[in-house]
């Protein structure tokens, strides 16, 4: 028998010590094939506490000055989506390949540009689209995929948290507050991703949301209704104004087809229904390690294997532009009262 080589361990930079950037490390450190060798922020001190916290080598406020001390194969962008487009620029020049944190930038148009460029320059860049890598929505892609339910006509999500309530919502990410475009842009994004994955692509979309809490810049609240090539019926309802509730999944989905029906609940159970009316319930043991169901290990590991071996990302640049698509397209639709068709 051969023995496979063995591969190289690629080594990255963490862009970014806020709220999310301690969640990816701590998965990085279950990732085959790669590790973090310094953490990046322009507050020195979260970046140290990061470094310190997760047994990173090095930490720095300076980019520039950790790529020519480290060397690396990539950079995992963590910030804002307003500091997307500058570091992109960065990892481009320097020829360093991208995994970036959604949104990937605040218009389509730069979204498209940025990738564009890196496809001119041969850096892979990859979005760091967390949700479809839940392990709940992987069983139901692949129930739907064996069909189990015959051939999908409707899914509903319902999605609800409580941290958008009261005079001081978001404590975890204050800068939520300001956001002028929030829920659809930095939340719902993830469900129509996932609804991508499940359904197929995109083919228009209908909006409509409202702000709940005076105490935010942005809306809180929306309804869509997309529908998909394969004549799928997609709603969409969340909002960040509900009462605080523990649960292992992060909605509650419904995917109804000609031959049955399947029902993600908050508990992590899976629920089969025949068009008979038969009821199987599947209860499978979630991983209880990281985060939701380790899902962000999932996807870093999805990375670092593509590096290796040059399989296409499911979340590439180019991929994750028609999920932007649709959000802008959301926003468009609220404003106009009309259908978006893509």
């Amino acid at each position: 028998m051969t023995e496979r080589p063995v591969q190289r361990e690629l080594v990255g930079i963490a862009i970014g010590a806020g709220h999310f950037g301690p969640i990816q490390l701590d998965s990085w450190r279950r990732v085959r094939g790669a590790r973090i060798e310094a953490v990046c922020d322009r507050n020195l001190t979260a970046a140290r506490s990061a470094a310190e916290r997760f047994t990173v080598p090095r930490f720095g406020a300076a980019v520039e000055e950790l790529v020519d001390q480290v060397r690396p194969d990539f950079i995992d962008v963590v910030t804002r989506p307003e500091s997307h487009r500058e570091l992109i620029e960065f990892a481009i020049d320097r020829k360093l390949h991208v995994l970036c944190q959604k949104p990937l930038a605040p218009s389509l148009e730069e979204a498209q540009t940025l990738v564009r460029r890196c496809n001119d320059a041969g850096v892979r860049l990859m979005v760091t689209e967390i949700w479809r890598w839940q392990p709940w929505y992987r069983k139901v892609r692949q129930m739907i995929t064996a069909g189990e339910i015959g051939q999908p006509f409707h899914a509903r999500f319902v999605s609800r948290r409580s941290d958008g309530r009261g005079h001081a919502p978001f404590q975890r990410q204050p800068y939520f507050r300001d956001m002028p475009r929030l829920l659809i842009y930095e939340s719902v994004i993830h469900l129509i991703d996932v609804v991508r994955f499940l359904c197929g692509r995109i083919t228009s979309v209908q909006c409509l949301h409202r702000q709940l809490n005076p105490k935010i810049a942005g809306e809180d609240f929306c309804l869509l209704t997309l529908t998909t090539a394969a004549n799928v019926t997609v709603t969409i309802d969340a909002h960040r104004h509900g009462p605080a509730q523990q649960s292992q999944t992060s909605e509650h989905l419904v995917v109804e087809g000609e031959a049955g029906s399947l029902e993600l609940r908050t508990d992590g159970a899976i629920l089969l229904r025949s068009i008979d009316g038969d009821v199987r319930e599947l209860r499978t043991e979630w991983p209880a390690e990281g985060y939701l169901g380790d899902s962000c290990r999932a996807c870093l590991q999805h990375f670092a294997d593509g590096l290796h071996t040059g399989e296409p990302f499911e979340t590439a640049g180019n991929d994750n532009l028609e999920t932007l698509a649709v959000v802008f397209a959301a926003y468009e639709s609220a404003a106009s009262g009309s259908r978006v068709t893509l």
